[in-house]
């Protein structure tokens, strides 16, 4: 008998009894008496390093990076379980605890920086010739550049303190709301309620009138909403535009290029390489509109395919999929698949009460992560899964590394995962036995890669237009839907005869506090990885051990870097950009030919 895969992930054997684990507040009490030791230790750190001592900075960091994966696995613990138990009032109060040890952190490491900012040149030579140290130098020089960057110490301690009741405090309540939002839809005579996660089912249902009537759900409701969310993006997009004007940050891409490990001329390559091809969209679309007998699109068609069964793949199905895939690349990724699945990784239940969207938690003291996503057995589903394990695979091999040494920029953080995508989703293309099943695996390559090289770099584009706009004054919710729905209209053309204009309501990425610009980086990291994925094509056997070396050195270069020492390419110029849009485009065109046989 087939052993049938549990649906839902295993909590406790991180922390036995959840929000009532003892061992979790042991943890929690723990971290709070080490960064009030750190924070006594730091004065004297001070003074032994002007004498050249660099023993006790080697010690210091030692402990700071056991604090930083004690507070980050708290973290991501606690968002676990808010995902599965979005009405639960005692989950919020651990997540304003972990919100405030992730504060003292943050305060703990302006102290840091600064400490680091000063270190005379002699000692600082000496301190990175310690074997440990040179593991983390990137990390260090990094954050001794950000001193240069900022305000003076006392001024970042008391943003980061204020951000509690406010810049954070702002998304907390974003994603209450969401999980409080129902989207009403009648199905077979009756009218269901379905959360945030569960809408995007009946979204992308086959039966269009089910669709439609959907989309009119989700606009209706976010409509009705539209002014509560506008609130909370004008707090979020206000308060990081105070901190940057009294940093004397002119560019509003400073933090998220940073944060990205990349330059802005690379992203504008990028970015400019994608327009000059910004027509495929619409080429793609107005093809789609005739295989599905339609003169115009809506936009909920747009991600629906016009080839597909009714067959719905069951999660054993999928696990199947995902391994064999994983295990064509390499035994040691087959081998992570199967573990990650028997042994309670994932939750996927599709049931009411779960937080919506789906993502990958790290935690790098079990050395384990968990992912997470409401599974409804379309394809998507399949794909997200390994996209979601991909992370899991580049948490693993990051676990073996010091603290700070995991720290990757969000861009390089989204490449294992589109990687994974790209080894499930190419080999299901290359094996289809029939053309019906070969144009519906090749519109979900070209679904996917469209949301990357089109709809992503535009939310990215209104994004940067929102923030400017929110330099003279707050928005409506009027205003922001206008601007995005002149946006999805060029992207779109006449192919499509509406939009969401409040789409930017459930993309979650507009309200996180942690990533500025956070929509940019699946971009960069889907096209870093087809990069690669193609290197990997062209390697062979070869290629998985270079493969896991670029995810262990992630943490330890600019994506600059990473291509030049792994893929022997200058990402400062079109050639690698058009190399990695080419698949995409290669999509396109093949549907092109096999639809017009299909006529």
């Amino acid at each position: 008998m087939e052993k049938v895969i549990s649906e839902n992930w295993d909590l406790d054997v991180l922390y036995a009894g959840g929000k009532d684990s003892a061992k979790l507040n042991n943890l929690i009490t723990q971290l709070k008496y080490d960064l009030r030791s750190l924070n006594e230790k730091i004065k004297p750190i001070e003074v032994s390093i002007k004498t050249g001592k660099t023993q006790d900075l080697i010690e210091l960091f030692q402990e700071v990076q056991k604090v930083l994966n004690g507070s980050f696995e708290l973290d991501e613990y606690v968002i676990c379980l808010y995902a599965v138990n979005v009405d639960d009032p005692d989950i919020a109060k651990l997540e304003a605890e972990s919100a405030n040890i992730k504060s003292d952190f943050d305060s703990l490491m302006i102290d840091i920086d600064e400490l680091l900012a000063n270190i005379p040149e002699q000692t600082w030579r000496e301190l990175v010739q310690h074997e440990e140290v040179k593991s983390y130098q990137f990390y260090l020089e990094e954050h001794k550049q950000r001193v240069k960057d900022k305000l003076p110490l006392e001024m970042e301690k008391l943003i980061n303190q204020l951000s509690k009741s406010g810049f954070v405090a702002w998304e907390n309540y974003y994603e209450q709301l969401m999980g409080t939002l129902r989207f009403p839809v009648e199905m077979d005579g009756k009218v269901e309620s379905f959360s945030i996660g569960q809408i995007f089912g009946p979204l992308m249902s086959n039966n269009r009138a089910i669709r439609q009537k959907a989309a009119y759900s989700i606009v209706n409701v976010l409509n009705e909403n539209a002014d509560s969310f506008a609130t909370v993006l004008n707090n979020i997009q206000g308060f990081r535009l105070d901190v940057y004007k009294r940093r004397g940050w002119d560019n509003i891409l400073k933090e998220s290029l940073d944060q990205n490990r990349i330059s802005e001329q690379t992203v504008a390559t990028m970015l400019s390489t994608i327009q000059e091809d910004k027509d495929i969209i619409q080429t793609y679309l107005k093809r789609k509109a005739r295989v599905m007998n339609l003169e115009k699109l809506g936009w909920y068609d747009a991600d629906v395919p016009s080839y597909t069964s009714d067959k719905k793949i069951s999660y054993n199905e999928a696990a199947e999929i995902i391994t064999s895939q994983f295990y064509h690349f390499s035994e040691k990724l087959g081998n992570f698949a199967e573990r990650a699945f028997n042994e309670g990784w994932i939750e996927a239940e599709n049931r009411p009460g779960k937080m919506h969207g789906g993502f990958c938690a790290s935690m790098p003291l079990a050395k384990e992560s968990r992912i997470f996503l409401t599974y409804t057995g379309s394809y998507q589903d399949v794909v997200t899964i390994a996209h979601e394990l991909g992370h899991a695979y580049h948490n693993s091999i990051l676990h073996d590394e010091l603290a700070f040494s995991q720290q990757t920029s969000t861009s390089v953080a989204e490449t294992a995962s589109t990687f994974a995508e790209n080894l499930v989703l190419d080999a299901a293309i290359e094996h289809a036995t029939n053309v019906k099943d070969k144009l519906t695996l090749l519109e979900m390559k070209i679904t996917n890669g469209l949301k990357y090289q089109a709809s992503v770099p535009t939310m990215f584009e209104f994004e940067k237009r929102l923030y400017e706009k929110r330099k003279h004054g707050p928005l409506t919710s009027s205003e922001i839907s206008d601007i995005l729905d002149e946006m999805l209209r060029n992207l779109y053309g006449d192919i499509v005869d509406d939009t969401n204009k409040f789409l930017w309501i459930n993309i979650h990425q507009f309200f996180s506090t942690d990533l500025a610009f956070y929509n940019i980086p699946y971009t960069i990291g889907y096209l870093f990885s087809n990069g690669i994925y193609a290197l990997a094509k062209e390697k062979g056997s070869g290629f998985p051990k270079q493969y896991d070396e670029l995810l262990r050195n992630s943490g330890k270069m600019t994506v600059e870097q990473l291509a030049d020492n792994f893929l022997d390419q200058n990402i400062t110029k079109k050639d690698f950009w058009q190399a990695s849009l080419q698949p995409v485009k290669d999509a396109i065109e093949t549907y092109l030919q096999l639809t017009e046989k299909m006529d």
